[in-house]
């Protein structure tokens, strides 16, 4: 098994097992780096995926297809785009409600006097940063995803030209030092 020293890092995503003394021991330059890894993870496995989707589509014959199966193609095509659009606004939208869910529990336990001191406080905040952060990455991935697909099946160069503006909103969403400092200050004088 993992042991402590796995939940140590803040890659443990089971918040009910860790305790106060692991949420103490988080640093926020090692959760960032955890953090910036699986970003990096995220954004490499669609740019490895748009490479095979680039080979399949541009490496192999042309077939001739059907005009039934074109307009199936079309379909999935526009259907792919609307996932991308949705999946954009989600991208933002999701990952608030979930920190401000895992804020509650922060904010009930303030209140409640169950925190063992500020640096347990700090961990707490550093896992919701985290778990937002992976979200908002994987929403946009699964809708890079899709458009790849769209893209070996339609071969239509508009499903690429989403994937390069999803990967714009992947690198916003990408975890920096000062992005991740003004949430946990935002959060930190919310809370006090």
């Amino acid at each position: 098994m993992y042991g402590n020293d796995y939940n140590d890092y803040g890659n443990d995503y089971n918040d009910a097992q860790r305790t106060p003394s692991q949420y103490a021991a988080m640093e926020p330059g090692k959760v960032l780096r955890v953090m910036q890894i699986i970003a990096g993870a995220l954004i490499a496995g669609v740019l490895l995926f748009a490479g095979v989707a680039s080979f399949v589509v541009f490496g192999l014959a042309p077939a001739i297809q059907p005009a039934v199966a074109q307009i199936g193609a079309d379909l999935l095509k526009y259907l792919a785009m609307m996932f991308a659009a949705g999946a954009v606004v989600l991208s933002f939208v999701v990952p608030n409600v979930i920190s401000t869910v895992g804020l509650k529990v922060v904010t009930k336990l303030v209140q409640d006097g169950t925190l063992t001191g500020s640096k347990e406080l700090f961990g707490r905040l550093l896992s919701v940063a985290q778990t937002k952060m992976i979200v908002s990455m994987a929403l946009v991935e699964g809708a890079a995803f899709f458009n790849l697909i769209a893209f070996i099946i339609t071969k239509s160069l508009i499903p690429p030209a989403v994937v390069g503006a999803l990967l714009l909103v992947m690198a916003i969403h990408f975890p920096t030092k000062f992005k991740l400092a003004r949430w946990l200050e935002d959060q930190q004088r919310m809370l006090s």
